[in-house]
């Protein structure tokens, strides 16, 4: 399943895309991420790789998540890929130069591990997600000004 939400930024691209290349930037900007930890690396880049809690589902326990960098082309793309055990997502940012601002697409393409009939719960809800995150970085992105 796949689920993609943009936002505008009011920041240049080359920033939007230090911050979100880097995922120890996650704790400030993803509500559900609960710690961040570089496994494979010393900094962001083609082959890193993370181990992330997460707690994607209130009320359900903190999953422990495998993130890795697939792709990076600086400062227009970056792939990536999650892993906690039970879901895999396939995360692509997509950075648009807008003249001084950034429009960022994040793309999700979802395996779930939920039973079919749960899926478009979680997709609606995952969407909601993605949303909230993207409006908490503008938000934090633009008063760094």
């Amino acid at each position: 399943m796949e689920i993609a939400r943009n936002i505008v930024i009011d920041r240049p691209v080359e920033d939007v895309f230090a911050f979100v290349s880097d995922p120890r930037n996650d704790l400030k900007w993803c509500p559900k991420v609960v710690s961040v930890e570089q496994l494979v690396g010393d900094e962001p880049g083609p082959g890193a790789g993370y181990a992330i809690v997460h707690k994607p589902v209130p009320g359900r326990p903190e999953r422990r998540m495998q993130y890795e960098c697939l792709a990076w082309e600086p400062p227009q793309r970056i792939d990536w890929r999650e892993d906690d055990g039970a879901d895999v997502i396939r995360v692509t940012y997509e950075l648009e130069n807008l003249g001084g601002k950034t429009r960022l697409t994040q793309r999700d393409d979802a395996e779930l591990g939920a039973p079919r009939l749960l899926r478009p719960l979680f997709k609606a809800g995952i969407g909601r997600d993605i949303a909230r995150q993207l409006s908490a970085l503008k938000d934090l992105l633009e008063k760094e000004r």
